[in-house]
């Protein structure tokens, strides 16, 4: 039978005695953090799902429960973004997760392109997660790039869907971190492909360059993501993460030092909007255009810690930063940008 939350948390773990504490913190050994948004993609899990609340685990979906999109959204609105599962559940969702997306590469052209490409994207966006936590993960690294490359291809070849694509995955509540290297890389193709200044090929390699570009925030701790303010060690790392996103990415995915270099360098508009550093590299319009689209969609886009910017300020902010140099792009990206976010 399914519970509500509230029930739930009334019924379990009536036990406050100290034998029932301890085996309740004993639950953090066998248990693994996930965004909830990935129990989408599973009727049930093998093992009891646990919140975590003022420093003990809670019961809130027993194993072999039906996982009701109900019990998402009302889990997302009234605990948080993460649910503790069973190792050996987490290690079958992510099983789950490649294979689907294998599937998917060969089928991705076959059927309703926008139910096809969301569905891609959110395995993507799960998938994410799971590299985040193992951003060595050779095998992750290589399904997450073969899965973009598919993406892409559908993306370029068919007309108007990357638009949809991205107005859809708005409404999907996945966790910021994740949802804006895929939702920024959408809209900087769509913007590519309006321009035509480059090939379909650089087209490809400069979404998978945006896309790819932040994996080295998986240095900062996930549990300071959502803070607005950080210490100055999470702030140190936050800096370096194109550094960073260099080092993980280097040898490990099929791009050339070209676009490497694009990520090393892709946050140099936000340190030159904060003064933090000088700017000694030589930085290309495919860099400006990266950061710059990046930029964008994360300041129009809320956060746990701000509200969103409206369309016109983060476009006025971007004109500081880079129509002095690229007066012509930031003119096509204004006129572009007020279409396609035009529903």
């Amino acid at each position: 039978m399914n519970l509500s939350l509230s029930l739930k948390r009334e019924l379990m773990f009536k036990d406050n005695s100290e034998t029932g504490l301890v085996d309740r913190q004993k639950l953090g050994l066998y248990l693994k953090p996930i965004f909830i948004a990935q129990l989408s993609l599973v009727d049930s899990l093998e093992h009891n799902a646990y919140a975590f609340n003022n420093g003990v685990f809670e019961l809130v979906l027993e194993e072999d429960e039906i996982i009701l999109p109900e019990f998402i959204r009302e889990y997302a609105l009234n605990i948080g973004s993460e649910i503790f599962i069973n190792t050996e559940d987490d290690k079958l969702l992510k099983e789950s997760i490649s294979k689907e997306l294998t599937v998917m590469a060969r089928s991705l052209s076959i059927g309703d392109p926008l139910r096809n490409s969301v569905k891609q994207a959110n395995l993507l966006t799960f998938q994410m997660n799971s590299l985040y936590d193992d951003p060595l993960n050779n095998a992750l690294l290589s399904s997450q790039f073969q899965g973009g490359q598919s993406l892409s291809s559908l993306l370029t070849n068919t007309t108007g869907l990357d638009k949809r694509l991205y107005h859809r995955l708005g409404q999907i509540d996945h966790h910021y971190v994740l949802k804006q290297p895929m939702i920024s890389s959408i809209m900087l193709l769509a913007f590519l492909k309006e321009i035509k200044a480059f090939s379909p090929r650089e087209n490809e390699n400069l979404f998978l360059t945006s896309y790819f570009k932040d994996i080295g925030m998986s240095f900062v701790p996930k549990d300071t993501w959502d803070q607005g303010s950080l210490s100055s060690f999470d702030k140190e790392n936050l800096s370096k993460h194109s550094e960073s996103s260099y080092e993980i990415l280097d040898g490990r995915v099929p791009l050339s030092k070209k676009y490497l270099n694009i990520i090393k360098n892709h946050n140099y508009l936000n340190s030159k909007a904060n003064k933090s550093e000088s700017i000694d590299a030589i930085i290309g319009v495919e860099t400006a255009l990266v950061n710059a689209v990046d930029i964008l969609v994360a300041m129009i886009n809320e956060r746990p810690y701000r509200s969103n910017y409206t369309v016109f300020k983060a476009l006025d902010f971007l004109k500081i930063l880079i129509s002095d140099d690229y007066p012509q792009e930031y003119r096509a990206l204004v006129k572009f940008v007020l279409k396609f976010l035009k529903q």
